[in-house]
């Protein structure tokens, strides 16, 4: 009994937050020997590749570089700030900076027919090289019972927003919360989540998250 209190209390004072997860990006400043390199070097997304256009210097115009480097992180489609170093013609080190126009592609989940929304994505999609649009980053994987937030057209990518996992927000939902070898089963109401997590508010107000498993949300604490 004592055991089953201290996971209660530790249900109610001290679940782990998800904010700032899942941030992803490399390190920058790579040297590399191209624009389109340097360029890939940054890339954050798994599996992407990157084709870059012709750089429009903004300094350095009497340098001849030797070495480029990407300035920031390139998850998508855009301008790729980047900085080059060389000599002059004079053999004097120099460096300078760069805007390149860059398209970013890779693995994304696209509907491979017209789904309705509160439909099973499982069986309705398909796996194909997608564009990364600033603000519109298609997912590359579905997590199990993915579900439609609202109708998909044929062909269109999916992203966070066009898909949930667990009941629809406000549904009644069961939260088994585990800690080794101890559990506990609470009554809870489904609310929006992150990335393939679900989520629920327990009586007591308390926001948890986790996957669901067999019908309920299943909580792991430490």
């Amino acid at each position: 009994m004592i055991a089953l209190a201290a996971l209660v209390a530790l249900l109610a004072f001290a679940m782990p937050s998800s904010a700032g997860a899942g941030q992803d990006g490399p390190p920058v400043a790579v040297e590399a020997g191209s624009p389109a390199a340097a360029v890939a070097c940054a890339l954050t997304a798994t599996g992407a590749r990157v084709e870059v256009g012709e750089p429009r210097r903004t300094s350095g115009s009497d340098c001849h570089p030797a070495g480029w480097a990407a300035l920031r992180p390139v998850a998508a489609s855009g301008q790729a700030a980047l900085r080059f170093t060389g000599a002059t013609a004079a053999g004097v080190p120099c460096q300078g900076f760069a805007w390149a126009p860059v398209r970013v592609l890779a693995p994304a989940a696209i509907a491979s027919r017209a789904i309705l929304a509160g439909e099973p994505l499982d069986g309705a999609v398909r796996v194909a090289e997608a564009e990364l649009r600033p603000g519109h980053r298609p997912l590359a994987e579905l997590p199990a019972g993915a579900v439609a937030t609202r109708a998909i057209a044929p062909g269109q990518p999916i992203d966070a927003s066009a898909m949930r996992v667990g009941p629809e927000p406000g549904a009644p939902i069961a939260v088994l919360v585990r800690s080794g070898a101890l559990t506990v089963e609470q009554p809870g109401r489904a609310i929006p989540c992150v990335r393939g997590l679900a989520c629920a508010r327990l009586p007591s107000g308390r926001r948890v998250e986790g996957h669901m498993a067999a019908g309920r949300l299943l909580v792991e604490l430490p």
